[in-house]
């Protein structure tokens, strides 16, 4: 089953018609309403199309976002488009890979995940650990999603981190141990 979550609601915080479209993370273009090119100019000045996946490319962009204001900074893109206009993109930018994100089955989650662990160069143990005790994934969704989605998008990614621990540890007494210590 695949839920395909309404643009209009992402759109709803911002205000944002549900017109405005963007270039799929997948390589299918959708036409963009006048003035909305430079959201294209963003996706390739940042290279999101070299990442691997959609997760990567969510954590990335949710790392470009300030947390105490929102608002999205990017060194070369603020000083290039003007800070409002990067803004603008990146966080079109974000509420997009986060869609896609939502219509991934969760067993894809889990070959996200492991990608991006391995393009991070991290050791695959720590990031679990890490990733269950501080549970900061939950940081890296857009401003003005819809609780649902939200919940939806931490459930997935709960399950892959359920899933790749048990791989990695033969036993249960060892994610029981990991979760102990996030306590």
């Amino acid at each position: 089953m695949s839920i395909r979550p309404s643009e209009s609601l992402f759109l709803h915080a911002r205000g944002a018609s549900s017109s405005d479209s963007f270039p799929s993370s997948r390589g299918t273009d959708t036409e963009l309403p006048a003035g909305l090119e430079v959201q294209k100019d963003c996706v390739r000045d940042l290279g999101l199309d070299l990442l691997p996946n959609d997760l990567t490319r969510m954590l990335y962009l949710a790392s470009l976002r300030d947390c105490n204001n929102g608002s999205y900074l990017h060194p070369q893109l603020s000083s290039t488009l003007g800070t409002e206009a990067a803004d603008g993109a990146l966080r079109a930018c974000h509420n997009q890979v986060f869609r896609c994100l939502l219509t991934t089955p969760p067993s894809r989650y889990v070959l996200q995940l492991l990608e991006y662990i391995r393009y991070a160069k991290m050791e695959k143990g720590a990031v679990l650990e890490i990733w269950q005790c501080l549970q900061a994934y939950r940081a890296t969704v857009p401003v003005g999603a819809l609780p649902l989605y939200c919940e939806l998008f931490f459930l997935n990614i709960e399950m892959a981190l359920i899933i790749l621990t048990a791989r990695e540890s033969p036993t249960d007494a060892g994610s029981q141990e990991a979760a102990s210590r996030c306590v």
